[in-house]
């Protein structure tokens, strides 16, 4: 089968598309995230087109930008794709030459599509003694969202060279109440939201916890990382948690996505985009 042929054969008829979007299809999407995996050698912005014209055609236009990042070395992403009110989802992709698309065999915890909820969210959460909250907790709360930690965490995603970033705290408060104070923290900032989803994500090998902040102006997507600590309310966490440099936050850079995007990739002409389309299914 020729890379053409490949691409069509994977969004016209292929169990891991079809899969994915189905996930889709859940009843909270704002509280569900996606990752898919693949492997191609097709140029992201190709598939980025195909993507996006599909869910338009299927009538789900993208509610949001696209954004390009390496999640880790050797593998790219199209980060926070959201189809007008659907999941937002990350595509994963391992180039590999000669591949048209394809499912990966495995990806994450051996895995090529995971799904996270709010029942599962709900169940992560169960194995937390969370704090109650009272004036105590309160002022810890407002004193950290007021905090040189937080506020210098809110300069990096506009960043030239950031394509992504997690603001990185130890807390024992329920995540409910950090995303209230970090709402209210955006606004007194200017920093206009589309939503806050709940999220897990992996350090070494296990999953943690983490807020997505789904930004609307500046159109950004960034964290917080919470790594649950009883006895603290909320803090700044400095140890290292996936990479050394910028102590209390992981900063995904464009030198990561740069080295990503170093091999042959192949950009499809809007012909073949559109052959691609042709082959598909959609509503009448």
């Amino acid at each position: 089968m020729d890379l053409l042929n490949e691409v069509k054969e994977y969004f016209a008829d292929s169990d891991h598309w079809r899969r994915l979007c189905s996930s889709l299809q859940d009843p909270e999407p704002w509280s569900t995230h996606i990752h898919a995996y693949v492997e191609t050698s097709v140029h992201p912005d190709s598939l980025e087109k195909i993507m996006t014209e599909y869910f338009k055609r299927m009538g789900w236009p993208s509610a949001r930008k696209i954004d390009h990042m390496a999640p880790k070395r050797g593998m790219g992403s199209l980060h926070g794709v959201e189809p007008k009110g659907k999941p937002h989802f990350d595509y994963q992709w391992f180039f590999k030459e000669d591949v048209g698309l394809r499912a990966c065999d495995g990806g994450e915890s051996g895995c090529n599509l995971l799904i996270w909820n709010r029942w599962y969210i709900n169940r992560f959460y169960t194995q937390f003694d969370f704090r109650k909250v009272g004036q105590e907790e309160e002022k810890a709360l407002e004193a950290y969202f007021k905090s040189e930690h937080f506020l210098n965490g809110l300069k990096l995603p506009v960043l030239p060279t950031t394509n992504h970033l997690h603001i990185n705290v130890h807390s024992s408060v329920h995540p409910d109440t950090i995303q209230k104070y970090a709402e209210a923290a955006f606004e007194r900032e200017g920093i206009k939201l589309y939503y806050t989803c709940p999220n897990v994500y992996l350090v070494n090998g296990r999953y943690r916890n983490k807020l997505v902040f789904m930004c609307q102006s500046p159109e950004v997507v960034f964290d917080i990382g919470w790594k649950f600590t009883p006895e603290v309310t909320i803090e700044p966490a400095w140890e290292t948690w996936i990479f050394e440099a910028n102590p209390g936050y992981d900063v995904w850079s464009s030198d990561m996505l740069a080295e990503v995007m170093d091999a042959p990739y192949v950009k499809l002409t809007d012909a073949e985009i559109e052959e691609v389309l042709q082959a598909c299914r959609f509503p009448k």
